[in-house]
């Protein structure tokens, strides 16, 4: 293995040399930019500090995969854990200083149905070996252990706790018997060996410890129903908490304070958005409030990478940033802001006992930079950067927008412009996200950038059922799948029209995930406001999609938030309505796809070729739901650019940069 990886490691460093020399060149406009350059996988990803600051791990693209570099920071030695075959490194983490957890992921098939299998290995550095570390389990009532197939569950890299104070172990929930009762393992990273701390109760999928690392909060699915326990301190028995004061108040506990009886929770305030409050769960009462914004959705918590406390918040407003009510990081964040006031920062790793810190930074128009700050030394160093070949000063930054919805909705979003452009009668490229529960914020994003550096406007509007805004705004957009979401869209492409921003004759949708059934959608309700949609990796078949989900744990649940009320799942289904699709559609799907299965766009395909439809396909062979390989987001940056150069026009000079 030693071997292989010291060829892999040569060949790492030349691919990064190579890309840094040959994207710079010649590089005159956006326009010119490489279409490789926006479709390569960050060359550095995930970087993290070893516990005593002696190395530094990440993860970097190996033939259009992921690999992780480990590197001793005085020495400059490299070690490393090849790309799986055929397989993905979801992620990694320092474990102690001589082991790395690592998690691998793959699809399967289980009766019929595609799947995400996960599994967990510990990687020893001074050996260089790498060891499943999930053992199988008797099964209960059994004198003998079940077979191999048997024991292979699906879902096996739940790490609850990383147990910072004891090195050689890690709690870890699964079911190990497929009863929907997920068990707790302390695992022992060293050999796999476990013990169990719990059972599991019934309908209870994921758990989490308070600051003494003992097990405080589980919930999870049982049939359609949620249900949500806490552990008490004093009696250590499991009670309900979804029926009190505190969940009639929407309070969510999702971390705790050093009192394991005091949880951070997420709640509504007076605006009707999330905000942060400290709540006595066994008084079911609220201390206080701890951050509230009027305007946005506290977006989560902020956790201390090293012992998991948390410290502070992060919000999406139109400028999202970090907000610490830890005294201390937030001094520490006044500092690096201050030395990087262009970007958002954040720490993402630190070294215990010693002021050495790893910094991320990123933007809208800046993928991200890696920065060691070491106090000790005064200094703040560049480690890396994410995306050679992409520089900011060639970028579109995202511009907010906002707008007035058909029934007096006001709808939040953004136009990216491209760079050097008046916001005049633009060719346009409308985003829908994903989930729909989702959000588009400030970040970088390799599609809208690419699309931009073709000489597209790209409008991204954040419609009803998207999250950050409160929940009665999230809530707006269940069962209405064709509906009020889709208007939400449609109301923002034509104020873009009535503005003069967006060329009427030069519109296009695309997206991908629920994105990409709403541009099918789109193409399907609103045929003459589009000259042509793009789908990608969409759901295209409705009914289809809610029979699959309703065989996973919580699908029960979920699908009743799906199609449109007092409508037949088929009125808002784009395979459904094929008659009434006007316009040219280019469908990519990747073969892989374990969330919206390929069946979606090859029936789709068929029923469009069959009605005489204007159709392109195009089969991804690698990559997965998050086209997450290189050749997979190549091949759809390509296919995307030479539909819009067809049906829109090249919307700047020198955008076919196709290599």
């Amino acid at each position: 293995m030693c071997g292989r990886i010291r060829l892999f490691l040569t060949l790492i460093f030349s691919f990064i040399l190579s890309i840094n020399s040959a994207w710079a060149e010649d590089v005159k406009s956006p326009g010119d930019i490489p279409i490789k350059a926006f479709a390569q996988l960050p060359a550095i990803m995930d970087m993290e500090l070893s516990p005593d600051g002696s190395h530094i791990a990440y993860m970097v693209p190996h033939k259009g995969r992921k690999a992780i570099v480990i590197r001793n920071i005085e020495s400059g030695k490299l070690s490393g854990i090849p790309a799986p075959d055929k397989a993905d490194i979801n992620w990694f983490k320092w474990v102690n200083n001589k082991k790395i957890a690592v998690s691998i992921g793959y699809t399967a098939q289980r009766y019929g149905t595609t799947t995400l299998e996960t599994r967990l290995y510990a990687f020893d550095l001074p050996s260089g070996n790498l060891k499943n570390i999930i053992k199988p389990r008797k099964r209960k009532g059994s004198v003998s252990t079940l077979t191999k197939e048997d024991f292979d569950v699906q879902i096996q890299d739940r790490v609850i706790d990383w147990l910072p104070d004891d090195p050689d172990h890690i709690l870890v929930s699964i079911d190990g018997d497929w009863d929907g009762a997920s068990e707790i393992r302390m695992v022992d990273v060293n050999d796999g060996d476990f013990t169990e701390l719990t059972d599991g109760m019934k309908g209870i999928q994921s758990y989490q410890t308070d600051q003494q690392h003992e097990l405080r909060l589980s919930w999870g699915y049982w049939k359609s129903d949620f249900k949500q326990l806490y552990r008490s301190p004093e009696t250590g028995k499991w009670m309900q908490i979804e029926e009190g004061q505190l969940a009639k108040l929407n309070l969510d506990p999702i971390a705790f304070d050093k009192d394991p009886a005091i949880a951070y929770a997420k709640g509504l305030n007076e605006a009707g958005r999330f905000a942060v409050y400290k709540v006595n769960i066994p008084a079911d009462k609220v201390v206080e409030e701890v951050y509230s914004d009027e305007d946005v959705d506290t977006d989560h918590i902020v956790f201390d990478p090293l012992s998991g406390r948390p410290i502070g918040v992060r919000n999406y407003r139109e400028k999202s940033g970090y907000m610490y009510f830890d005294k201390y990081f937030a001094a520490l964040q006044k500092v690096v802001d201050k030395a990087l006031p262009n970007t958002v920062n954040r720490v993402i790793s630190r070294v215990k006992g010693q002021k050495k810190f790893l910094i991320f930074s990123s933007s809208d128009v800046e993928p991200g930079v890696y920065y060691l700050l070491d106090f000790s030394k005064g200094s703040l160093d560049f480690l890396a950067e994410t995306m050679p070949g992409i520089t900011p000063e060639q970028m579109s930054p995202m511009q907010y927008v906002r707008y007035i919805a058909r029934d007096g909705q006001v709808i939040h979003g953004y136009l990216t412009v491209p760079r050097g452009r008046e916001v005049r009668n633009l060719p346009l490229i409308v985003m829908p996200h994903g989930g729909p529960e989702a959000q588009t914020v400030r970040s970088f994003a390799y599609r809208t950038q690419f699309l931009a550096s073709r000489g597209y406007a790209v409008f991204q509007p954040n419609f009803r059922g998207s999250e950050g805004y409160g929940p009665a705004f999230q809530e707006a957009g269940e069962n209405q799948w064709g509906g009020l979401m889709q208007d939400d869209v449609t109301d923002g492409v034509k104020w873009l029209i009535d503005q003069g921003m967006a060329d009427p004759d030069r519109i296009c949708i695309a997206g991908a995930s629920y994105g990409g059934y709403a541009a099918a959608m789109g193409a399907v309700k609103t045929p003459d406001l589009y000259q042509c949609a793009v789908s990608i990796n969409g759901v295209l078949n409705l009914p289809m999609l809610k029979a699959k989900d309703k065989r996973y744990t919580g699908g029960r649940a979920w699908i009743k938030t799906m199609g449109l009320e007092g409508a037949d799942d088929e009125e808002v289904s784009p395979y459904h309505r094929v008659d009434d699709i006007k316009i040219p559609l280019l469908i990519i799907h990747a073969k892989d796809d374990f969330r919206v299965p390929l069946r979606h766009a090859e029936m789709m395909v068929d029923e469009l070729k069959d009605e005489g439809k204007d159709v392109t396909f195009v089969q991804l062979e690698d990559g997965d739901h998050m086209l997450d390989t290189e050749a997979a987001r190549y091949a759809t940056l390509k296919a995307m650019e030479a539909f819009f150069a067809k049906h829109l026009g090249a919307g700047s000079p020198g955008s076919m940069a196709t290599q």
